[in-house]
């Protein structure tokens, strides 16, 4: 995780202007547009012109106060005051020199606004670009409010984080800067908001919130620029009492931490640290302080800002959520040679009805790992058992790295007991020799408290992506996808069920409005797998959408999406959204 010390904030982006009746006179602004909060503000707007070429500004509405003149010759800054709004979301587009600019505030009031989740990382500016994918659930329209703060280590601290942002599923635009904003969600449609700006120093980093007024979900992604690396990172909407990470700091593997305190008030964050085996290991009474809406991020064995002691280990680290708080938690893990870059989800809330994995792979270059953790105060039994694509149990080659030297067997099971707060770790890498890789999808019962998540690596290159296990048995599941460009996306379904299952499929556009229904069929346990818009559904080639599954009465399903640039070689898990 990109962490570092910010001493100016440094706005460095030009928005290219329009030319004037004067071919010798053009205009170009610093933005195109700025957020305000319902409380108000002091805006500026950056303009630059050829000497001698005069601009003066018009449009400006009764809730804005030009505090400096409202004309000028070449370069120039144009200052404003922007009133305290008690009614609803309000814009005025102002034209300097014929160049537009928008001013927007949030509405004072907006009934049935609740707080909805929240990404505990976002980084912005020097290569690293965050875009935010918003999906309305929903039958009807909603309004989303998505806020920015800040860190303490950034110019603004620890307070609103003013970002520059673009807006894809829209017109060209100019960004526009906010560090929050309003926007609407249409019934069953998707909003993508994407930080933008010249990649100049100093990295923003912060954190998210997402309020709403209807069903909305989403998730983020990170991309890094010089790298081409992507992570994905679910809205957190669990309140939970607390949230562990599985850290294996091992073989040149290293984990990244961010924690965000989504409560107005400064907050003491309690942290355990067990080994893999399930020891303390932690110092007594560490904790993690961070203001209201405050953020961190840190190299979980950096000797300096993280915990030296997991330098080297596996285990887990706990942050426990303080009395009356709330707090959202997020890992990186970075893997050599290439720094791949992968999630690793936060776990939480977990019961003993166990999970499923809608998706495996190992051999002909693949491999998985499946990661287990006892989240419980007592030891429980642990039974993974695999499936093939037609729901027979799957021979799969095991390796146990726990182990000394790497106990392997091949087996359709795991089954084995593990202690409370410990870690197990099953590995699948069947030869790269296979002609194709073997597939299917895995399932997890257990008397205790365990969850977990599997880690798809592809050995030729490197790279790896994360997927929880699914238990939590949602009525549907919708995919986000985004097949624009060079980007595709794999969708992986199975079922949880001794009986075969007929699973509704409706494929809607960015808009909401549907353009494609199907019903899968599997067999008793069993798993399908395809390429969307070349395998199957043709409509959502070229754009980006929504697939929802609806999950068939008396029966459980899980949904996994892969997102696939090709000209990066890189691929990244997509998040099912639960309905």
């Amino acid at each position: 995780m990109h962490v570092r010390r910010h001493a100016l904030f440094a706005l460095a982006f030009i928005v290219c202007g329009g030319m004037t009746a004067s071919a010798q006179c053009s205009y170009a602004l610093n933005a195109g547009g700025q957020a305000f909060a319902p409380a108000g503000g002091i805006g500026s707007i950056v303009i630059t012109a050829s000497q001698g070429c005069v601009w003066n500004v018009t449009g400006t509405p009764g809730w804005i106060t030009l505090t400096s003149s409202a004309t000028g010759s070449g370069n120039g800054t144009l200052t404003y005051q922007v009133a305290v709004n008690a009614g609803g979301d309000r814009s005025a587009a102002i034209a300097i020199a014929g160049v537009s600019f928008t001013a927007e505030q949030e509405a004072g009031a907006l009934p049935g606004l609740v707080f909805i989740g929240s990404i505990a990382h976002l980084a912005a500016a020097e290569n690293w670009t965050t875009a935010f994918t918003i999906v309305n659930k929903d039958s009807i329209s909603a309004i989303a409010r998505l806020s920015f703060s800040g860190d303490a280590i950034d110019p603004s601290g620890n307070g609103p984080l003013p970002l520059p942002l673009a807006f894809p599923l829209q017109p060209a635009a100019s960004p526009m800067l906010a560090g929050s904003l309003d926007r609407p969600v249409a019934s069953n449609a998707s909003l993508i908001i994407d930080t933008a700006g010249a990649q100049a120093p100093p990295v923003l980093v912060g954190s998210a919130q997402l309020m709403a007024t209807g069903s909305l979900d989403g998730f983020a992604i990170f991309h890094q620029i010089a790298t081409n690396q992507e992570a994905v990172v679910p809205l957190e909407n669990r309140s939970a009492r607390s949230y562990l990470l599985a850290f294996d700091n091992t073989g040149g593997l290293t984990l990244g931490v961010a924690v965000a305190n989504i409560s107005a008030q400064a907050a003491s964050i309690p942290v355990i640290i067990r080994s893999d085996s399930g020891t303390v290991i932690s110092a007594p009474g560490a904790a993690i302080s961070l203001a209201g809406n405050g953020h961190t991020s840190f190299g979980l064995a950096d000797p300096v800002l993280g915990f030296p002691v997991t330098a080297d280990k596996r285990g887990t680290i706990e942050f426990d959520t303080p009395a009356g708080g709330r707090i959202s938690v997020l890992g990186l893990r970075f893997t050599p040679p290439n720094n791949a870059l992968t999630t690793i989800p936060a776990i939480a809330n977990v019961g003993t009805n166990g999970g499923s994995i809608a998706h495996i792979a190992t051999g002909n270059g693949w491999q998985t790992t499946f990661v287990l953790v006892n989240a419980g105060s007592g030891a429980a039994q642990v039974n993974l058992n695999f499936f093939g694509d037609n729901g027979n149990p799957l021979s799969l080659p095991l390796s146990f790295p726990q182990i000394g030297g790497g106990s392997t067997s091949v087996a359709t099971a795991v089954n084995q007991v593990l202690a409370a707060g410990a870690t197990l770790i099953v590995e699948s890498a069947a030869p790269q020799s296979d002609p194709a890789p073997t597939i299917g999808s895995a399932q997890l019962t257990t008397n205790g408290n365990v969850g977990g998540f599997v880690i798809f690596r592809y050995n030729l290159d490197g790279q790896e992506a994360v997927v929880p296990i699914e238990s939590r048995n949602a009525n549907a599941y919708i995919l986000a996808f985004d097949n624009t460009g060079d980007i595709s996306t794999g969708i992986a379904i199975n079922s949880v069920s001794t009986q075969g299952v007929n699973i509704p499929v409706t494929v809607r556009d960015s808009a909401g409005t549907q353009i494609a229904t199907d019903t899968i069929t599997l067999a008793p346990n069993g798993h399908l797998s395809f390429t969307l818009g070349s395998g199957k559904y043709p409509a959502t080639a070229g754009i980006r959408g929504t697939m929802e599954f609806d999950t068939p009465a008396n029966a459980q399903i899980g949904v996994l999406g892969i997102r696939i640039p090709a000209a990066a070689h890189t691929f990244t898990t997509l998040p099912a959204l639960a309905k």
